[in-house]
């Protein structure tokens, strides 16, 4: 069953080209000169995100590993999903293993894929990949001591709560919980 329906390839915007305004190895802005089924022709400015990110939900006896963490661009303190970027020649579920061992200082059995999903369609191709364990051991300290201020395992049934006491503010991690609460 197809749950929409066909579109028609002239609703797609046509792009008439396309220029770089910054690169660096983290993100990417161009200007692409567009144009709408209307007419209307415009310059409009995209975020390129050269790499997708990967979250892990690990759920271990009703309970969510999480990392407490600081954000420096919305300058804000929050419980996370370990999360980070996929390396070149990794696989989404290599690197969630790899970050959820480095950010966590726990080694989660194997991974399996939830679902992906691009949190600013309208302005950049960013990509999350959201992974899910059951199993996890605990190997040491993390890792990697930039990541997480706190690491703890979180009982599932707090998670709401968490959020409404914003808590829990970041999209990754907000969208991870929230499927979570939903199964």
């Amino acid at each position: 069953m197809n749950s929409s329906p066909p579109r028609p390839e002239s609703s797609k915007w046509t792009i008439h080209g396309s220029r770089s305004l910054y690169e660096s190895w983290w993100v990417e802005l161009h200007a692409f000169d567009v144009e709408l089924n209307s007419g209307r022709r415009f310059e409009h400015e995209v975020i390129h995100v050269p790499r997708s990110a990967v979250g892990t939900l690990v759920v271990v006896d009703h309970e969510l590993l999480m990392i407490w963490r600081h954000r420096m661009i919305p300058d804000t303190w929050g419980w996370e999903i370990p999360a980070g970027v996929i390396d070149p020649g990794e696989t989404a579920a290599e690197a969630a293993e790899r970050e959820v061992l480095e950010e966590t200082g726990w080694r989660c059995g194997p991974t399996e894929p939830c679902f992906s999903w691009h949190p600013t369609s309208g302005m950049s191709d960013q990509k999350f990949n959201l992974r899910q364990s059951a199993s996890a051991i605990h190997v040491g300290a993390p890792s990697d001591i930039d990541e997480a201020v706190e690491v703890s395992w979180i009982p599932i049934d707090e998670l709401r709560s968490m959020i409404d006491r914003r808590e829990i503010v970041d999209g990754l991690s907000m969208t991870a919980v929230w499927s979570l609460l939903a199964r």
